[in-house]
């Protein structure tokens, strides 16, 4: 599993980036890591890229995320998840139809929805990363 993030104050928009075969601690870890950040601020938008992410987990695993996600309440932003993998799309719509959090979540299939949705232009980074 690889991860990155981008964060884009200009226009307050985080971008984080998994590739890979990703567990759900996988994920864990990355959201530690990126709220680790001083530039970090939980009022920005943001978008999860999970295009083409495979996953070891099963529905059972949502549940520490869920916990771990509701009890922090780090972000009050809107945020779009980019899945295009048909078993962790599927997870994703379980976990966002469970999610009780701080924040608005949206299941898109790719960037452009990803914009419309938190009303942002398609960022420069997103734009290289697709090529």
């Amino acid at each position: 599993m690889k991860f990155s993030y981008t964060i884009l104050p200009e226009r307050r928009l985080n971008m984080l980036r998994f590739k890979g075969s990703v567990a759900v601690q996988d994920v864990l870890a990355a959201i530690q890591q990126f709220w680790a950040d001083e530039r970090y601020n939980p009022e920005f938008n943001g978008i999860v890229c999970l295009e083409g992410v495979t996953t070891r987990a099963k529905i059972e695993d949502l549940r520490g995320l869920l916990e771990f996600l509701e009890g922090n309440r780090k972000s009050t932003g809107g945020w779009a998840a980019i899945l295009t993998e048909p078993k962790a799309t599927a997870l994703a719509l379980i976990f966002k139809a469970a999610f009780q959090g701080s924040f608005n979540l949206e299941i898109v299939s790719d960037w452009e929805a990803a914009c419309r949705y938190l009303q942002v232009d398609l960022p420069e980074t997103a734009l290289a990363a697709k090529r």
